[in-house]
């Protein structure tokens, strides 16, 4: 079962795809509870940093100045993940994180939720979401689970919520009963999706299973280089919930998918054994094939890299760190600062890189082409990625070169120069 961290987490990370309407406002303190969390992960290992670096970090993340300084960052000093000093003014000078690693993190998010202060309907459709997510449910055992939380007539309307945001999806039971489940997991169940394979030849099924069996076996690999299956499966195991698709994109505009099994570090019949909460060990794998595979200065050996990032605490000395890895820095993974010549990574967060090296590892990334990353500026989160082929219910805006540089300024901005005694 998923923990509430998670799933608050994936939950404002889908509904960020959303326009404004009814259902996504009826969630909007589940909404704020997952930003919360969301920026706590990414302040995760960052010391001191200026207010212009959290305000990078939470740009990146979609969240704004003022809901930034105004409510997630006193919101964290409530619940001790960071130290805000002000000035005499009242002006923030500095944010001191505290957050710990993931697991005791999660175990804190259930404060996190009280302090959000959720509503009935938002507290019912949190229950239905962690139910629908473990196994589908009949209409009349949702209403059911909520009956302790509020009226029925919000149970309903809870559902209903869910429904319009892709996150619950109906069908009648060969009895009779209705069922609900979440179609992101349990558009694979038999009782779902079977006829509809078996509707199929031989061939499609077989194609299907190669792609996804495939897939797991090389955790981020390049959706271009699959060879079991042609693009329609790979789009049709996406949209159901069996790969999960993340992007990444660099600052001329290309766009380069990456896959993952949702069971990635899971083992079916035993305890979880490198699950990725935060999303950020699928980030960085991305990063490290994008940078292998086809960035036009390819990264030599990132494994390699990798290690000595973790055994050092920092590495490389380029100008393209400077300029290229700006989406491993608004996730709050490396931070990038002066080294002898040019550039260097600090590592941040240490457990994100070295399970991310235990998938490298264990797959083909080719460490022999001398180079360097190139131009990765952007990422979208499997859950983002998905809720946006969904619904597509805005254009994106892309950022203007102007104001990408002031993000990674202010990303690299030194503290009153204690880092370095100057």
């Amino acid at each position: 079962m998923l923990s509430t961290a998670e799933l608050l987490v994936g939950l404002s990370r889908h509904l960020s795809a959303y326009g404004a309407s009814q259902p996504k406002a009826d969630l909007g303190q589940l909404e704020f509870a997952g930003r919360v969390l969301e920026l706590a992960l990414r302040l995760r290992g960052s010391g001191v940093s200026s207010p212009e670096r959290v305000d990078a970090l939470g740009l990146d993340a979609g969240i704004t100045k003022r809901e930034l300084r105004k409510e997630l960052l006193p919101t964290l000093e409530v619940l001790g993940l960071v130290e805000l000093e002000h000035g005499r003014d009242g002006g923030l000078i500095s944010v001191a994180e505290k957050v710990p690693p993931f697991d005791e993190l999660s175990a804190r998010a259930d404060g996190v939720l009280e302090n959000s202060m959720p509503d009935p309907v938002e507290k019912m459709v949190l229950a239905l979401l962690r139910e629908t997510t473990v196994m589908p449910i009949t209409t009349a055992a949702a209403v059911e689970i909520c009956a302790s939380l509020g009226p029925e007539k919000l149970a309903h309307r809870a559902i209903e919520d869910l429904e319009s945001l892709h996150l619950c999806a109906r069908q009648r039971s060969a009895d009779g009963d209705e069922v609900l489940f979440n179609p992101n997991i349990w558009a694979v169940d038999k009782d779902h999706s079977y006829a509809a394979l078996q509707a199929e030849d031989g061939k499609v099924r077989a194609a299907l299973s190669g792609v996804l069996e495939e897939v797991a076996s090389t955790a981020g690999m390049p959706e271009d280089e699959v060879t079991s299956g042609d693009k329609r499966w790979i789009d049709y195991a996406v949209s159901q919930g069996l790969l999960l698709r993340s992007l990444v994109t660099t600052s001329s505009g290309e766009e380069r998918a990456f896959l993952f099994s949702p069971h990635m570090g899971r083992s079916t019949f035993d305890a979880p054994t490198g699950a990725d909460p935060s999303g950020h060990v699928r980030q960085l794998i991305g990063s490290m094939v994008f940078a292998r595979r086809f960035a036009s200065n390819r990264l030599f050996a990132p494994t390699a890299f990798l290690r000595r990032l973790i055994r050092e605490g920092e590495a490389g000395d380029a100008p393209n760190i400077g300029t290229d890895y700006s989406m491993l820095e608004t996730a709050g993974i490396v931070r990038v600062e002066p080294a002898r010549w040019h550039k260097k990574f600090v590592l941040l967060k240490a457990d994100v890189a070295e399970e991310a090296l235990t998938y490298l590892e264990g797959a083909d990334v080719g460490d022999t082409t001398s180079g360097a990353l190139h131009g990765q500026n952007g990422y979208r989160h499997p859950e983002v990625e998905r809720a946006r082929r969904l619904v597509q219910p805005f254009k994106e805006a892309a950022p203007s070169a102007s104001a990408s540089q002031d993000i990674l300024a202010a990303l690299r901005q030194e503290m009153g120069r204690r880092r370095y005694g100057r």
